[in-house]
This record gives structure tokens, C-alpha cells and sequence, in this order.
């Protein structure tokens, strides 16, 4: 998701975790927000002046629930160039669908019309975009307040996942992690999943329309049971991220209130996804540590009502050229220590590549070279045609123009003057600056900081070689660019990389053309290794241009041959072939791929080691949606000394908002000497926050020196188990409705078999001490109650095994304990009872590797006078580093209460009207309010009924 609209220097002075995240903006208490609407949703004019009406209330809420700390200022709304113009709509042809903070599109398959905030990261970390669908916005059924509430609080709830990265409160149907309910202090009470304890409802069983009974076994309630809140009868003052409907819910919970107000008291009991990402922390607490809201202070505003403009993306077009890319300088080093180890030439064959591959029709570019000064090499100009790029690749400087000093801030400068002396501002305008060494001639970077920020250019770094200039990754990431690492390997492919990743960036045009990375290699061709046969697959999703592209080594003489999967064989002599004879670049070129197994043979023909990288590119097919994947890093910096948990490492593999499950993904971390190896999962287990939502991920861990390191990203599906789901189990991260979200059947099909690659950010090492232990095993957030026997008064516990540094390799021991009160447990982890050795049945304590299943069966304690118990683990290391305390489980050998709905006074009613008596009234309501509210239900059920069309 590219930024190339709207980044200021507000916005990365506050969002500093990771590339490609959100445009939000802040300044003096306000936010500015982009919305955006996609080209396929139908004109409406209601589409706009109800996105006003949602925002305006929205504003209001927010300003409400964060203690006068923040509203909303501004609203941008994008208009797709597929409506009509309206006169009054200014036109705008630098924003992008993708750039928004809220997207107005179709349905997500698995979310349906409910709102929805893409939330991948980990607690405090900000979400991707919020998705509303036009249903929603439009209110197509009348019935988005009686589901939802009003929907300016719908959009604060989705806001904080967004920007302040809390998660929801609520329990989901069907989930082991996260159940519907817990057993509380009590012993002898079923409480619903929430947030505050002053959360008072029913549980129901939807499906058969009847009592929630209890069960045996590991279930406290039926499968099918739901926690309903009482909506008119509740008087919680909290939780925003459980019910944002209830009317009394103005405040988000917070662990320790300093007003003394007990309604706004944290539930940390409660097994749902915000405790989980966010041990146990209210959802304030983690609120009022954000940048935004920390160090600052509350202010009154009457007027919180934003101000809105109407923007219209109207692409410009130079003559008959549509303007498909954004302005660019392109910042090159040919001080002295390029000519070393031919950087010169591999400089010069990336710019190339970005000059003829890369940069899309429209894209404004120039050229500034730096070494003891810096001068402009090629003027701005447009990219119109191919021979606009032949004719600024072949002025590119050549190893006669190296030589000199390095003045990586003259160049710096220079550049903004460029794109400054276009008659344009240089805000939205982007830097690619490469270098290799250490700045020394003045002014340095960290001295013309200021005038960076202030001409609000987004500068992409590439460090060429592990001795350029440390200043390369604050760069990057204070403006919001990418940071590349190029460690000059012959096995690196990390210049491909970086100049793929340019494009994304760059592209102003149809993002569901966008071009896609099928593959990428590097191989060394030795005399005991002449020949390398590479097999990939063109899936049915792609084809369009597809480019093989082989950049060789200076003196290479590379045979290379392309097998189609007619069988088909394309070489020099094919018109498809083209070669750069200076910079040693061979291509081949398909305007149209045929789908199947491609092979092409790499053969060494000269007596030299001959160095290749190969990258195979292809644009979807038309009107298809193509297989995506999106990668990111939690931040490109990691300091071992500092005690954090660990950088991590994402990818999103999907079919536009379908994820793609069960794939291969691994990460390649790389530098000289130095490589390792890392899987990503998506199984729910930290730092992955849910399971099967198509978004694998990882904690980068085992590296070995205070360095720079490149990645690469490999995604591959697995024959018989990649599946892609197009509707079922909804994921979390969307409002919960009055009457509890409900999804279609799981639906999976089979994926064809495909692959992609693509580059994260580079990552910098510091602290790192080979002599010392300086991580904590993982957290445990899967504790669960596998079986429970009240007659043998025995219990079984699973989870999911943490590892020695996280989640890699195998912990010393474990300490699971148990207590009568979850605070006492959570307190006084230590003077709890620690079930041992002599108290186990079956299974053992002793440590599996990491992600192993553990399970135990332990007798409970025989001498307490309690019948409720409460259960916690910590692991521990060879170092006696401990984890932090697991999530809880408890149990009780009482006869349990399961608040239920009172039954009609005189017959039962039938159907969903039942259920929905049973929500509006709640528990002991008055039959008076029970009277009025079966009109008030009769009314609700007749909207509901209403057949809805399928969001697949």
C-alpha cells in the first residue's frame, strides 16, 4: 500500500512502526483523514452527505471518549473517476484508493457489511485502513442504527484499532481463545466476555432458540451460546471497544482510573483479543501512551465539526500520456569509493532498471550526482515513451565521471531544489538516494534535517555496502520512505528488490493493474556449477507483460533459454529477446504468457564465475483479480539492549480481500557471512494476533552482529493444503452488532499452484551481546481447559510451547500455578499453589520445542476450601529469564448460574422474534418496558428479515 499522497512530517514524527501503514495526520489536537471510494461502488449522491453525517457524529464521540484529547478536523473524500464530475469537486491526481485511512468498497468475504479495521500488527501498533462497505454507509436496509448503534460511533470504534492499535473486548462464537464467556470470582457464575464488569446481558442460544444450559466436558456453555448485552436497560459507562451501541458507553476501560470511577475499571479476567495482544491493559492505558495523546494536554472545543473537501481523482495526462506515476529524483554517489568492487557499474545498472522497468508512464524524473559537490545530471522531464527512457538510461554516468568526496547532504539539497524548481511543491515528491560510504564533506544529513522535513519529500534509501552512512535508516523512516541494504554478495538480490519496491510507490494508476513479482533469484555460475534450471508457475491470475529480466555481472557471458509450458524454447534469437550490450542486461519480453510451468536455463559460457540475478514480473490478466503479496517490518531498527520483544516481520498473501491461507512463506535475512531463515505463521500464536486471516508473520530473531541486514520474502502455495477462503468464520477487528455478527458457511477452495516475492524494509542491529541471554521466553496466550472432571476432581491443560528467545528453541521449565481469585494469581504469581510432579495424572512438564502442543492432567487441591480454581504458567530459561504471565483459565466445581432471558409471560414467542425479546429486554426488565419493547422488537424483526444479497 504506497503513501504517495498525503505524508507529512506530522504524520512520521507519530508513526514511526514500520513502512506503508496509515496516512493519518495530527496536528493541534485535530485529525485529517483520507477517505476514499472505490470505482466499482455505484454513484449515489447520499455516498457523500452521509460520510459528512457519520464523520461529524464521529468527531463528537471521539472527542467524548478521549478526554477531550483529540476530534477529528479534517475529512478528505476521494471520488473515483468512474462517476460524474460534480463542478463543485476540485480534482486531485496525486491521491490514490490505497493511500486512505477508510475505503467505501465491496464486501470483505469473511467480514460481510459490517465495518472493518485491517489490523495485523501488535498492541499499539497502528492498523492498515478501515473498510466500509456501501451498504453500511448508505444504510440500504434502514437498519444500520438498530444494528450498530449510531454510526459515528461505529467509526470510533474502528478509528482506535486504526490509530492507537487496542483490540476488541468482545468474546467470539465458536473461538477456544477468545469464548463468549469465562466463569468469574464467584465460583458459581457464567459472566459474558466484556468490558467493564458493569456489562450486564443474556446468554442465548441462537441456533436453537433456547436456554444456554451447562455442559460437561472442556465447554461451559453450547457451542451455539451468545452473550447479548441489554441494550436499553444497561447502564456501563465502558467499554467503546466492546459495545460501542450501548448509550451510556462513552469511555474506553482503563486499568487504574485516577478519578477513583469504578465503571471505568479494566476487565483483564476477560478472555478476548485486547487482553491477549495487550496483557491484561486496559484499553486507556494503552491509548494515553500514543504520541498523540502523551505529553499533551486536553483542550475545549466547541466546534469539533470537521471541515470536508470533495476531492475527484482526475488523472493528469501529459498529450495523449496519462500520468501513471508521481515525480522522482534519483540521488547517485560517484564518489571515489564507488569505482571499488565495480559499485560503479552495478549503480548504473539499477538505475537502468528503474529508468526502462520500472517507473510508470507519466512518472516526472530526474537526476542529481553527488561526490565532493553536487550538480543536477539530468533535468526533470517526463517518461512518455520508450524512447524517453533510452535516451535518460544511456546519458547515465560510466566510471570516468567517478571520483571525489561524498556530500550526501549537497545532494540531498540539490534534489529538493529540483523538484522544487518545476513550478511545483516538493511535498509528495520522492528521493531514491544511493550510497556507499560515509558522509564527509558538510552539510551532513543530521544538520539539514529540518529542510528535509519541512519540504515534505518521502526519501527511499539504498545503503550500498555496510560502511554507508548510519543516518540512512532515520532518513528513510522520519519521511516515510524505504530503507535498502545491498551487503554486495553475489547470492543478494536485494538492488532487484529495491527497485521493485519503488514502483509500488510511485504508481498513481489503477492499483488493481499493478505489477506483480513472480520471482526472484540470484545464482553464482562456477566451473563446478555451469548450468541452473529454474522452474516457476504464470498463474492463471497473471500474464500480462510479463518480463524476464537477467542483470549479469560485468564480464558474464551467460547463455540463458526460456521454456514455456507449450515447450516452447525463446533465446538471443527470439523476437521476444533484447540486450543492454553496455550494462550486460538480457530480457525477454511477453505481452501475453501462456499459464502453466515456465522454465529458463541459466549456462555459463565464459571461464570466469559469472554472478545473475533474475526477476520475473507479469501484470494481471484483465478484469482478474491477481494473488497479492503485501510485506512490512515492525520498524527497521532493533536493539537488543533496550528490552524490547523483538522486530517483526510481516506478510499479507490474499486475492483482493480474501486471504489465502496454508501457504509457504519464508523469510530470507541476510548480510555477509551471516543468513538466516525465518517461517512465518499464521496460526494465532505470538506475535501472529489471529489465525487463517492471511497474514503470516514472525519475530526476527538469531542474527549475530550490530549490523545492517536486507530481506527477502518467498510465498509459495502448497500442493493439496492452500486454500483461499471466499466467505465463513468472520475475523476480528469489525464493530460488534446488537444482534451479534453472523457470517455465511465457511466456504474454502483450492488454490492453483503460484508464487511471489517481495522485499520489507532493511533492518539495522544494535545492543546485541553473544555473551549474554537478552531475551525472555515467549508469552503463553493459549492456556486452555482441554477436559475437566468434576467426579475424579482432575483437570487438562493444553498450550501451545513458547520458546527460549520468544518463540525459537525450547525453555528450562515451567511454572503452572493455581490460585481462588484471578487478581491473587496475577499479583502474587509466586505464593500461588504450583502444581508439581506428584499432582500430575498424565503428561509431563517438562518443555517441548517451541510450538509444540503441551498438554497436562493434574488432580486439583484436595485441602481448599474453595471449589473455584484459577490457572497461569510462566516459563522459564537456562538464564532464569521468565516469560510474563500467561492468559488465565478458570474452573469451578459449583453449580453454575448462566444469566438467562426471562420467557414471555404467557406463550412463548416463535423464531427470531423470541430472540430478539430476549435482547431488547434483558434480564428481571419490568413487563411494562417488556410490553413496549415487543412492538419496538416486531418492527426490528421485520427489518432484519429482509433477504440481503450475498457480499461474495
Amino acid at each position: 500500500m504506497g503513501v504517495h499522497g498525503r505524508i507529512y512530517w506530522v504524520v512520521v514524527l507519530t508513526l514511526c512502526i514500520g513502512a506503508d501503514v496509515v496516512a493519518v495526520t495530527f496536528e493541534n489536537n485535530g485529525y485529517d483523514l483520507l477517505v476514499a471510494i472505490h470505482r466499482n461502488v455505484t454513484q449515489d449522491p447520499r455516498m457523500i452527505t452521509q460520510l459528512q453525517s457519520m464523520f461529524t457524529s464521529a468527531s463528537n464521540y471521539l472527542y467524548t471518549t478521549t478526554r477531550k484529547y483529540t476530534y477529528i478536523r479534517r475529512v478528505t473524500i476521494l471520488v473515483p473517476d468512474s462517476w460524474t464530475k460534480d463542478p463543485s469537486w476540485n480534482d486531485e491526481g496525486e491521491i490514490t484508493f490505497t493511500d486512505a485511512d477508510v475505503r467505501v468498497d465491496s464486501p470483505h468475504p469473511l467480514q460481510g457489511y459490517t465495518p472493518y479495521t485491517f489490523q495485523p500488527g501488535q498492541c499499539g501498533e497502528p492498523g492498515r485502513y478501515i473498510l466500509l462497505t456501501p451498504n453500511f454507509v448508505l444504510d440500504k436496509d434502514n437498519d444500520r442504527d438498530i444494528n450498530y448503534g449510531d454510526a459515528g460511533r461505529v467509526l470510533v470504534h474502528e478509528f482506535a484499532h486504526l490509530r492507537f492499535g487496542v483490540f476488541d473486548e468482545y468474546g467470539i462464537p465458536g473461538s477456544r481463545q477468545h469464548p463468549v464467556y469465562y466463569v468469574d470470582d464467584t465460583g458459581t457464575t457464567v459472566r459474558g466476555t466484556a468490558c467493564s464488569n458493569d456489562i450486564t446481558g443474556d446468554f442465548v442460544n441462537e441456533v436453537k432458540d433456547s436456554r444456554c444450559d451447562p455442559v460437561d466436558g472442556k465447554d461451559v456453555v453450547n457451542k451455539d451460546c451468545k452473550f447479548l448485552p441489554n441494550v436499553f436497560i444497561n447502564t456501563a459507562t465502558s467499554s467503546v471497544m466492546y459495545a460501542q451501541f450501548l448509550e451510556k458507553v462513552i469511555h474506553f476501560c482503563e486499568s487504574d482510573p485516577e478519578s477513583g470511577r469504578m465503571d471505568l475499571i479494566h476487565n483483564p479476567n476477560a478472555p478476548n483479543r485486547h487482553n491477549k495482544m495487550c496483557n491484561g491493559r486496559g484499553t486507556w492505558d494503552v491509548i494515553r501512551e500514543h504520541t498523540d495523546i502523551k505529553g499533551s494536554n486536553p483542550v475545549d472545543i466547541s466546534d469539533r465539526a470537521p471541515q470536508f473537501s470533495i476531492v475527484y481523482r482526475q488523472r493528469g495526462a501529459v498529450g495523449n500520456t496519462t500520468i501513471c506515476g508521481g515525480r522522482i529524483v534519483l540521488v547517485l554517489d560517484l564518489s571515489r569509493s564507488m569505482i571499488e568492487n565495480s559499485r560503479y557499474f552495478r549503480l548504473r545498472q539499477i538505475a537502468d532498471r528503474i529508468i526502462r522497468d520500472i517507473l510508470p508512464v507519466g512518472t516526472e524524473v530526474g537526476i542529481v550526482v553527488y561526490s565532493s559537490s553536487a550538480r543536477i545530471w539530468a533535468n526533470m522531464r517526463v517518461i512518455t515513451s520508450p524512447a524517453d527512457r533510452q535516451m535518460l538510461a544511456q546519458s547515465l554516468p560510466d566510471k570516468r565521471h567517478y571520483g571525489g568526496a561524498t556530500a550526501i547532504g549537497l545532494g540531498l539539497l540539490k534534489a529538493i531544489e529540483m523538484l522544487n524548481g518545476t513550478g511545483k511543491s516538493t511535498e509528495n515528491g520522492r528521493i531514491f538516494l544511493v550510497t556507499d560510504g560515509v558522509e564527509n564533506i558538510r552539510p551532513y544529513v543530521n544538520e539539514i534535517f529540518s529542510d528535509i522535513t519541512r519540504s515534505k519529500v518521502v526519501v527511499h534509501t539504498m545503503a550500498y555496502s555496510d560502511t554507508a552512512a548510519k543516518v540512512l535508516q532515520r532518513l528513510s523512516t522520519v519521511t516515510g520512505g524505504q530503507y535498502s541494504f545491498f551487503d554486495e554478495s553475489s547470492g543478494s538480490t536485494a538492488l532487484a528488490g529495491a527497485a521493485e519496491r519503488l514502483l509500488k510507490d510511485l504508481s498513481l494508476c489503477d492499483e488493481d493493474d499493478d505489477e506483480i513479482e513472480i520471482d526472484r533469484r540470484a545464482f553464482v555460475l562456477t566451473s563446478t556449477q555451469t548450468t541452473v534450471i529454474r522452474i516457476l508457475v504464470i498463474d492463471s491470475t497473471v500474464g500480462n507483460n510479463t518480463r524476464f529480466i537477467f542483470t549479469l555481472s560485468k564480464d558474464a557471458e551467460t547463455e540463458i533459454k526460456i521454456g514455456d509450458p507449450s515447450g516452447v524454447i525463446y533465446d538471443s534469437n527470439s523476437k521476444e529477446y533484447s540486450k543492454d550490450e553496455t550494462l550486460n542486461i538480457k530480457r525477454f519480453h511477453f505481452p501475453l504468457a501462456k499459464v502453466g510451468t515456465w522454465t529458463y536455463t541459466v549456462k555459463r559460457t565464459s571461464n570466469t564465475d559469472e554472478s545473475i540475478t533474475a526477476v520475473v514480473t507479469s501484470r494481471p490478466r484483465v478484469g482478474i483479480l491477481p494473488f497479492k503479496v503485501e510485506t512490512w517490518t515492525s520498524s527497521k531498527t532493533y536493539d537488543y539492549s533496550g528490552g524490547r520483544s523483538g522486530v517483526v516481520a510481516y506478510a499479507y498473501v490474499h486475492q483482493g480481500y480474501a486471504p489465502i491461507i496454508n501457504a509457504s512463506v519464508e523469510v530470507e535475512v541476510s548480510r555477509p557471512g551471516d543468513t538466516l531463515n525465518v517461517t512465518l505463521r499464521d496460526d494465532g500464536i505470538l506475535p501472529d494476533n489471529t489465525a487463517n486471516d492471511g497474514v503470516y508473520s514472525n519475530y526476527l530473531l538469531g542474527f549475530k552482529s550490530n549490523s545492517r541486514y536486507s530481506m527477502e520474502v518467498r510465498v509459495e502455495s502448497v500442493d493439496g493444503q492452500t486454500v483461499i477462503i471466499k466467505a465463513g468464520t468472520a475475523l476480528p477487528g469489525r464493530t460488534l452488532s446488537v444482534y451479534q455478527n453472523t457470517t455465511p458457511p465457511v466456504r474454502y477452495e483450492r488454490i492453483e499452484a503460484f508464487s511471489r516475492t517481495a522485499s520489507p524494509d532493511a533492518i539495522d542491529i544494535s545492543g546485541y551481546n553473544s555473551s549474554v541471554d537478552q531475551l525472555d521466553p515467549g508469552r503463553v496466550t493459549d492456556l486452555d481447559i482441554d477436559i475437566q472432571n468434576i467426579l475424579n476432581q482432575t483437570v487438562t491443560l493444553t498450550w501451545t510451547a513458547p520458546g527460549d528467545d520468544l518463540n525459537i528453541g525450547k525453555v528450562a521449565k515451567y511454572e503452572l500455578r493455581v490460585a481462588v481469585t484471578f487478581a491473587s494469581l496475577r499479583s502474587n504469581f509466586t505464593e500461588a499453589s504450583m502444581v508439581k510432579k506428584e499432582d500430575l495424572v498424565t503428561g509431563s512438564m517438562s518443555p517441548l520445542p517451541a510450538g509444540s502442543q503441551q498438554m497436562v492432567t493434574f488432580r486439583l487441591p484436595n485441602n481448599w476450601s474453595s471449589d473455584f480454581y484459577v490457572f497461569g504458567l510462566k516459563a522459564f530459561d537456562e538464564a532464569n529469564r521468565q516469560s510474563e504471565l500467561s492468559n488465565l483459565r478458570s474452573i469451578t466445581l459449583q453449580p453454575l448460574t448462566i444469566p438467562q432471558p426471562n420467557p414471555a409471560p404467557d406463550e412463548p414467542a416463535s423464531g427470531h422474534t423470541n430472540f430478539l425479546i430476549w435482547v431488547g429486554v434483558g434480564l428481571g426488565a419490568a413487563v411494562v418496558v417488556a410490553v413496549a419493547l415487543i412492538v419496538i422488537v416486531i418492527c426490528i424483526y421485520t427489518r432484519k428479515s429482509k433477504p440481503k444479497e450475498s457480499p461474495i
